[in-house]
């Protein structure tokens, strides 16, 4: 088993949703057009030791460690860093804050992987998942052919025969390899960018031949921080990524507004052709009247917020919706019995939660990249919302409807 745990521990055991854990550090985020040079000069004047991701090479590199060894830690593709709390950063954040090129800076955070226990509903047939059947990807003719999908998560399992051959990507922010020993990752990958055929096993990944870059930004536990996820999406980006799926959060709480600096990341990638999509939140009860306000960071207007249907096409009881003045949710996906890959030996398991949803529409997503190069960003975005099949269902729980694959008959 790889060590992959980030130096807060004391929530291996948490039996809780996405709550609101702060680290203690600071996401501090630059003007566009600031030089490496410029940013580490402002953070300098924190009076901190200051260390860049161009510091560092090789997929293994420990950038958990670099994080907490530095003062600060500059990501230079997506202009962001997290200052490291201790007792001196009050008034370090407010001499860089005060500062010319500094746009945000804003608490950090921890996350989580949204586990949802229990397998739900299914209904797969003979040769594919109810999931894949649902979204129309089984009868597409396209498959993600050269299309690059960022999956960041709790890592995956490279050793499962279904993936034997394929041509992953792996990286990890803890430098351990990206092994994956909760399982979160690797079901939510296969559900992604599962292999067309298994002898036996329905198929269960919507973009079975997409590129797939696994990023590792939540330990064996299940979560990590904030700067964790953005230093994925900054390799991810950095690694040309067309699509970014994410299937973790954290609760919005009493919150008025997204998060500001995940808000910027997401608009400047969409902006250079990546498209970013999150899984709403477990968090509702619908049985008993509560719906739950959509997590961070899907309740960013620039990140596509995912909802969960079951096998019957219902709004799932646990899915989130509607929002505390971020955006709402934008399209909805399988989220209920979802069949996909687990770490060996195990092979395969059924999940459930908008953790499975998520990466159903970033599969989806890379069979439309495919159809048309122009297709990247906003305008593969606006594919998706565009093409969803209507439900029937308020705007509000689902967003533009079931997400489909493209030259799909319903």
């Amino acid at each position: 088993m790889e060590n992959c745990e980030p130096a807060v521990d004391c929530y291996r055991n948490l039996n809780v949703s996405a709550p609101i854990v702060p680290t203690g550090s600071f996401l501090v985020k630059f003007e566009r057009g600031l030089s490496t040079s410029e940013r580490r000069k402002i953070l300098q004047r924190g009076n901190g030791h200051v260390a860049v991701t161009s510091d560092y090479g090789g997929s293994d590199f420990n950038y958990e460690k670099a994080v907490l060894d530095s003062d600060a830690f500059l990501m230079e593709r997506i202009g962001v860093a997290v200052l490291r709390g201790d007792g001196e950063i009050a008034p370090r954040c407010l001499e860089i804050s005060d500062t010319k090129g500094v746009t945000k800076l804003i608490p950090e955070f921890l996350v989580f992987a949204y586990d949802d226990g229990g397998s739900g509903a299914h209904e797969d047939t003979e040769l594919l998942t109810w999931g894949v059947a649902a979204v129309g990807a089984g009868h597409c003719r396209f498959t993600g052919k050269g299309i690059k999908i960022g999956v960041l998560d709790t890592g995956f399992d490279r050793n499962h025969p279904a993936f034997s051959g394929r041509n992953i990507r792996f990286w990890s922010v803890f430098g351990c390899g990206a092994g994956d020993v909760r399982g979160h990752g690797t079901h939510c990958a296969g559900t992604a960018a599962g292999a067309k055929a298994t002898p036996g096993i329905p198929r269960f990944g919507v973009a079975p031949d997409a590129d797939l870059h696994i990023y590792k930004v939540l330990n064996d536990s299940g979560y990590g921080r904030e700067s964790h996820v953005l230093e994925g999406i900054d390799r991810a980006l950095t690694d040309e990524c067309d699509v970014i799926s994410m299937s973790f959060g954290r609760s919005a709480g009493s919150g008025t507004v997204p998060n500001a600096v995940f808000e910027d990341v997401a608009k400047e990638a969409l902006e250079s052709g990546t498209l970013m999509i999150a899984a709403a939140g477990n968090t509702s009860s619908r049985d008993i009247g509560h719906i739950a306000p959509i997590d961070y960071p899907a309740n960013s207007p620039s990140i596509m917020a995912v909802a969960a249907v079951d096998s019957r096409l219902a709004i799932a009881n646990f899915s989130s919706a509607g929002s505390v003045g971020g955006a709402g949710i934008d399209v909805a996906a399988p989220g209920s019995g979802v069949f996909s890959s687990a770490p060996m030996p195990q092979a395969y398991q059924r999940l459930r939660g908008t953790s499975m949803a998520a990466p159903h529409v970033a599969g989806v997503a890379c069979l439309w990249a495919e159809t048309d190069l122009t297709l990247r960003g906003q305008a593969l975005w606006n594919a998706l919302i565009s093409n969803a099949r209507s439900l029937g269902i308020s705007q509000k729980d689902v967003g533009a409807g079931l997400v489909q694959a493209p030259f799909t008959e319903h």
